[in-house]
């Protein structure tokens, strides 16, 4: 059996701005409106793709919202900063630095008021109890 350590987690995330995304799919529709091409069948497969990426971006958009929902009902959302998870090295992982903020005892925690992301699949979730 072999052991996961954080040496052999590859920094694979890549975090895309949704409202990019949509720019990108707008220019992409507009420029295929324009282009004058008797190819039939190679402009379905473009208006297919162009579909496939409309359909994942609700989907981010849907899962962003249950991040947002998350973090701001989770019990380890501390005045907004995760005290669940302690960040070692948040480049492999993804994270803009710019959202991690370093605890007296050294601990890195990640401010989800400024990346809920982090909250869409956490299975540490819990809800806060009043």
């Amino acid at each position: 059996m072999s052991s996961v350590t954080e040496d052999n987690l590859k920094p694979n995330i890549v975090l895309l701005s949704t409202s990019d995304l949509e720019q990108e799919i707008r220019q992409l529709t507009e420029e295929l409106k324009n282009v004058k091409d008797n190819n039939n069948e190679e402009h379905k497969k473009l208006y297919a793709l162009v579909d496939n990426i409309t359909r994942t971006l609700n989907w981010i958009n849907i899962a962003k919202s249950q991040g947002i929902w998350k973090s701001k009902t989770c019990k380890h959302a501390i005045n907004f900063v995760c005290q669940a998870w302690n960040i070692s090295d948040e480049s492999k992982l993804g994270i803009p630095s710019d959202v991690i903020v370093i605890n007296d005892d050294g601990t890195k925690r990640v401010v989800v008021s400024k990346f809920s992301e982090i909250c869409i699949v956490c299975p540490l979730y819990e809800a806060r109890r009043s």
